[in-house]
């Protein structure tokens, strides 16, 4: 197994950025690094880019399930149906309270299929507390996507860098 790159992008004190590119039905990876926001305790929210004109899709279509670890508290499980978003682990206001995370991506291209993510993030937030998950997400409507679109809870994002890779 490889990687190809495809795309990168970086920002600074947006409301939302996009990775898009996802142009075949291979699987394709994203890794997001240091994404910080303006505001503690904000959360980034995830939503898949169709590939008609790569605006966010903000149905309420997309399920996920997902098990959160952290250093000083109990595993949680949790599960959502009727989203219109993913909603991320609350960070902090510099490099050292952010997420970091690696997304693979499946039947993107497809529109005959759903789209649907696995996850593993990592994130330390604003209280200096550490934590993990992994899990899934789905958008359950026959489109093609060609990427992600993030947006903040609160703020604005005040740092990140996505990168897309093919899986060849």
């Amino acid at each position: 197994m490889g990687l190809v790159q495809v795309a990168t992008t970086s920002v600074s004190n947006v409301s939302n950025f996009s990775i898009t590119g996802i142009t075949t039905d291979d699987v394709y990876l994203i890794t997001l690094n240091d994404l910080y926001m303006t505001t503690d305790g904000a959360r980034p929210r995830l939503r898949f880019t169709k590939s008609s004109d790569s605006s966010a899709d903000t149905t309420f279509n997309y399920a996920l399930g997902r098990i959160d670890m952290y250093t000083n508290q109990a595993f949680y499980k949790s599960g959502g149906q009727n989203l219109s978003y993913y909603n991320g682990f609350s960070t902090g206001t510099d490099n050292t309270e952010g997420l970091r995370a690696i997304y693979y991506c499946y039947n993107f291209n497809s529109s005959s299929e759903y789209s649907f993510i696995t996850f593993e993030e990592f994130a330390t937030n604003n209280a200096s507390e550490n934590a993990g998950r992994i899990g899934g997400m789905v958008l359950k409507v026959q489109q093609s996507t060609n990427g992600f679109n993030w947006h903040s809870s609160t703020g604005n994002i005040s740092n990140a860098t996505a990168t897309l890779y093919r899986v060849v």
